[in-house]
């Protein structure tokens, strides 16, 4: 072999150890890294956000959806098929009891016995008859048992006439707004139709229904709210829900035993209060129902809690033998709103709550508080 080719063999031998020196030298160096981080973390602690506890008042509020009605509400429908002759009011008009709505054609062939122009001239020769014998009476012409019998039979043609009188010309009981006006002079009316609605909306009211889960957390008397735009994130001008936006206020005033046969579903039904009038009847709506109170419980984030077998624990900063280390502690739930959690027990006010690193630890493991979120968490609350 050449002294060349010996020197190119050796080159090589030399460059193929460096390589190898190298690539050990690099893993030594990142093994050592990794022990040393580890060796800091031991020594130090492993690092946590913290949260100190403390005692705030919390309010679940539930959320549900229903179409709102006037407090009091009624429909007039047609008694069967039957053309409208007459419409007395427009949408949106106020009314009040009495005022006749709606006239149906009297001549129509189904109205049969109770057609409005007979029964009128019955009730008015019967009236006059009434006069006449009570004059006679007066005089002694006719006994009180025969002045007796022309009352009753005036009272029954009143009656009957009163009776065709509404079939033909539909007024309202109620004082209130039309709401809803679904036909117009000459249209045909089918039977049981609903031609008009009216309406008193100085109160709503909102029918809901509910799972089984949902209306064990329901009952009588429990606070409603309820923003003013129906669904959409507008103010009313009245009463403050105590988050910084304006409610409406009402309560809960039924809440069904059992369940509709066909929805398996139970019929609850809040009132929200509508001096105002600016909720309007057959909007949609979503009621907020109060279900649950905390007032004197401490409450910490939600993701301070962490879960093991079925139980819930929180890891807290415990001082006493001059290092800190992490505490578990077992904690039951007493209610949940938004960001915050209130415990009954396990945690008591003013204590530090691990919020980040707890995945990580063990009871009694050794650790170092790298931020304290206390401030920030509760200034987002309050």
């Amino acid at each position: 072999m050449s002294r060349g080719a010996k020197i190119s063999v050796w080159a090589v031998v030399v460059a193929a150890l460096v390589t190898v020196f190298v690539v050990t030298g690099a893993k030594r160096v990142k093994k050592e890294e990794v022990k040393s981080i580890q060796s800091v973390q031991k020594a130090e602690g492993l690092p946590v956000d913290i949260v100190k506890a403390r005692v705030v008042s919390l309010e679940d509020w539930r959320k549900f959806v229903g179409v709102a009605e006037g407090y009091e509400q009624i429909n007039l429908v047609a008694p069967f098929r039957t053309r409208v002759s007459a419409v007395h009011v427009a949408l949106g008009q106020e009314v009040r009891p009495g005022k006749v709505l709606i006239s149906l054609d009297p001549y129509d062939p189904a109205w049969a016995a109770m057609t409005l122009k007979t029964a009128q001239a019955t009730y008015e020769s019967a009236r006059q008859d009434s006069v006449r014998v009570e004059e006679l009476f007066k005089t002694g012409a006719v006994s009180e048992q025969d002045l007796d019998h022309v009352r009753a039979a005036t009272a029954a043609a009143h009656a009957h006439y009163t009776t065709s009188r509404r079939a033909v010309e539909l007024d309202t009981p109620i004082s209130g707004v039309v709401t809803a006006l679904n036909v117009k002079a000459g249209d045909y009316a089918a039977s049981e139709q609903t031609l008009v609605t009216v309406a008193s909306y100085n109160r709503i009211r909102i029918p809901l229904e509910m799972s089984e889960s949902d209306r064990a957390l329901v009952r009588v008397g429990q606070p409603v709210r309820l923003k003013a735009g129906g669904l959409e994130e507008t103010k009313a001008t009245a009463g403050d829900g105590g988050s910084g936006e304006e409610f409406l206020k009402g309560e809960v005033v039924k809440v069904a035993l059992s369940t509709d046969p066909d929805t398996r579903l139970f019929a609850v039904e809040v009132v929200v209060d509508n001096s105002d009038r600016i909720l309007r009847p057959g909007t949609l709506m979503a009621p907020e129902i109060l279900v649950a109170r905390s007032e004197d419980k401490p409450v910490v984030p939600p993701d301070a809690i962490v879960k093991s077998n079925g139980d819930e624990y929180v890891y807290v900063v415990d001082e006493s033998s001059g290092a800190p280390v992490a505490k578990r502690r077992q904690v039951t739930r007493v209610m949940q709103s938004g960001a915050m959690t209130a415990i009954s027990q396990g945690v008591v006010p003013g204590e530090a709550v691990v919020v980040w690193g707890q995945n990580n630890l063990d009871d009694g493991v050794k650790i170092k508080v790298h931020e304290d979120l206390t401030a920030q968490t509760y200034d987002l609350k309050r």
